[in-house]
């Protein structure tokens, strides 16, 4: 969706940083960008935290805090991403997002 990746991030340690990789698969150079999406911050409260921090295993933990694509159910991880936006909600380029 494109228009989560417009703007640059204006303030901070990140102003105005460019990234080389994405959105997406692509190679551009582009600055970072964020989209906050409140949607999806029911998935980063310090209830889902105590949530996924019950389960007794850590291959539990570990499905409850990555969540699943399809269906779509969104832990922790995939959540916080999403909720942060922009350059974090692209799983290809995201690690570029910091």
């Amino acid at each position: 969706m494109p228009e989560f990746f417009r703007g640059c991030v204006k303030d901070g340690p990140f102003a105005n940083y460019t990234l080389k990789l994405g959105p997406g698969l692509l190679i551009t150079e582009h600055c970072l960008t964020r989209s906050i999406n409140d949607t999806f911050g029911v998935w980063v409260t310090s209830l889902a935290v105590a949530y996924t921090s019950s389960f007794p295993t850590y291959d539990q933990f570990r499905h409850v805090l990555e969540g699943t694509m399809d269906p779509p159910v969104y832990g922790i991880h995939i959540g916080a991403h999403l909720a942060m936006g922009g350059e974090e909600s692209n799983f290809f380029s995201s690690p570029g997002g910091k």
